[in-house]
């Protein structure tokens, strides 16, 4: 720019006292000049231009990153609950189905086989009841014994997995109970409620009528008789955190 305001300046001195053709060339230097510095103004914007452009094109795309799957817990290997006796009929007439040839449909083949245990007599009926019970005994004993076996971290990890399948849905599903865990204490109200029973009150009342009694015994009762049972509770509440992490750091 500097350079362009001198050339100027030059021009305007030759104007006045420079000969005609040397006012000429310094006319069109002049003019050089300016188409220059346009050129040069208006290939540096080009270039800015480009490379915003291309700084905006080879940005990289960050991806969301996807949900963490929830970890999948492998159930504990439980003893198998034997078949209820129409289920072990159910299977004996499948089986006779598949013995004669004939294809199963088992959407065909339920009805039928209902229809044929409907008409079972009461005696053939407890032949498949007697046989259930039998194995039903057995069951309990294995299963009795299969819980034995388990930690506590196991019985923790099966039973968060339970949760996790009542909580989607899943019925029937009951968390497992550590026989060898220290038995949680009774809370004070029902510590109370163990004393009224035990000394024979409401006793003539029905089930449901006897803990609506207790309830509001417990609600009439003195403060300092209700501080006894708190107090109580909390002792034992005490001692069985001391035992149950005592339990759990033994296996």
């Amino acid at each position: 720019m500097n350079s362009l305001i001198n050339l100027t300046a030059f021009r305007s001195a030759l104007t006045i006292s420079a000969p005609m053709h040397v006012r000429t060339m310094a006319t069109k230097a002049t003019a050089s000049t300016a188409a220059k510095a346009k050129t040069t103004k208006k290939d540096s914007k080009d270039t800015k231009d480009k490379a915003t452009k291309t700084t905006k094109s080879k940005a990289p795309k960050v991806k969301a990153e996807k949900p963490a799957k929830p970890v999948k817990i492998t159930p504990v290997v439980l003893p198998k609950r034997p078949s209820t006796a129409w289920n072990m009929f159910f299977m004996e007439h499948l089986d006779k189905v598949k013995a004669s040839g004939r294809a199963i449909v088992p959407i065909q083949e339920t009805p039928k086989a209902a229809a044929d245990w409907k008409a079972l007599s009461a005696s053939e009926k407890q032949a498949y009841t007697d046989i259930y019970q039998r194995n039903m005994t057995v069951y309990h004993k294995q299963i009795e014994a299969r819980l034995q076996e388990l930690t506590p971290a196991e019985y923790k990890l099966e039973n968060t997995r339970r949760q996790a399948l009542r909580a989607a849905g899943k019925k029937g599903l009951p968390s497992l109970k550590d026989p060898n865990a220290p038995k949680r204490p009774l809370s004070s109200f029902f510590r109370f409620a163990q004393d009224q029973r035990a000394q024979g009150q409401h006793a003539d009342l029905p089930l449901n009528e006897r803990a609506k009694a207790f309830a509001a015994a417990w609600e009439n009762a003195s403060q300092s008789t209700k501080d006894r049972y708190i107090e109580d509770a909390r002792k034992a509440q005490a001692e069985y955190q001391v035992k149950k992490t005592a339990y759990e750091a033994s296996k």
